[in-house]
């Protein structure tokens, strides 16, 4: 597989990951399961976490 076209797949899942994790918080806290600001923060985190994973990554892969 070509360097390029697995980022540009790393990017796709991740930014799935990422909008799956923004719908999961809105629906915990419109049920009212956990407090809005906790998970805010551990969404950030995870976030994070995959975004820096992304980019990291890709530095290595098209380097």
């Amino acid at each position: 597989m070509n360097e390029v076209w697995y980022v540009v797949g790393l990017v796709a899942v991740s930014v799935a990951v990422l909008a799956f994790g923004v719908w999961f918080v809105r629906r915990e806290i419109r049920d009212q399961v956990s407090p809005a600001p906790l998970l805010w923060a551990g969404y950030a985190a995870v976030a994070a976490l995959v975004v820096f994973g992304v980019l990291r990554t890709s530095w290595v892969v098209l380097s």
